[in-house]
This record gives C-alpha cells, structure tokens and sequence, in this order.
C-alpha cells in the first residue's frame, strides 16, 4: 500500500552562534557546495521603474529581448535567489533557513558592514530531523555552529 506523505514543502535550519567582538558584524553567509545564503531581514530593494506617457508599445508591437547577464539568478526584487536564508535573532545569534535541504559540509562567514570577512569556519554538520516521518522525511535542525569573530 502506498505510503501518504501530507508535507509538500519544508524549511530545515541552523543556528549560528557568535563569540568574541560581534559588534562588527554586519552578516552572516552561509555557503554550501552549489548556492550561498542571502538575508532574510535586510532591506529588499524594489526595482525602479519609470515608464513615460507614449513610451508603452501597443499589443500588436514586438519588442527585441537582450538577456541580460547581470540578472542571472536575481529575483523579481533585485535580490538573487538563494534556496538559504541567513536573519539576525540578536547580536549573537543568527538563524538560517534551508528550503528542504540538508547539506553536510558548508562554510560560514561573518562579515563586517564594509564586507570585509571577520572570520570564516567549514564545518561538517549532523542533522536531526524534528518533524514529518522517517518514510516522508520533514523537516531537520543542525547546530549550533559557533564561530568566533
């Protein structure tokens, strides 16, 4: 008999723990082997758009379409698209949000608000999963990753 899985969709996540000077820190990245996480609480810039009165074609008008090659993987916000989400809980505690992934090995960066990297770690995580089924999988935690500024 076929097994009912009633979870479409999930998020895992990670804590990351800071010690030492945290004032500095601006962000925290975290990379696995093919996407890096972007933030999930900064501000999301809205793309500008001005369109004059005559300026927009009638229906029966085509217009030339040049891919732009500085758009490859930027959402509709200007921000790029990241299966991972990296958000401030306070001054020492970051939380990031995986979009049902799991990965084994990542690398976290701080960063400084002049994007300079205050420390960096690699490290191997172990999953727990904390909801669903072992049949249907759910969602995982990892953590606490401390990484020391």
């Amino acid at each position: 008999m076929p097994n009912a899985c009633p979870a479409l969709a999930w998020f895992n996540s990670l804590t990351v723990s800071l010690d030492g000077n945290v004032g500095k820190v601006s962000l925290v990245e975290f990379c696995a082997a093919d996407a890096c996480s972007v933030r999930a609480d900064g501000p999301v810039r809205i793309p500008e758009t001005s369109v004059s009165p005559g300026a927009v074609p009638g229906p029966a008008t085509s217009l030339p379409v040049t891919p732009d090659p500085t758009a490859s993987g930027a959402a509709a916000s200007g921000r790029p698209y990241s299966p991972f989400t990296a958000s401030r809980v306070d001054d020492r505690t970051w939380k990031v949000s995986l979009m049902m992934r799991s990965p084994e090995t990542v690398t976290i960066k701080a960063y400084s608000a002049d994007g300079s990297v205050l420390a960096q770690r690699e490290v191997q995580l172990d999953w727990t999963r904390v909801g669903g089924s072992e049949a249907c999988g759910g969602p995982e935690t990892a953590g606490p990753v401390r990484l020391v500024i």
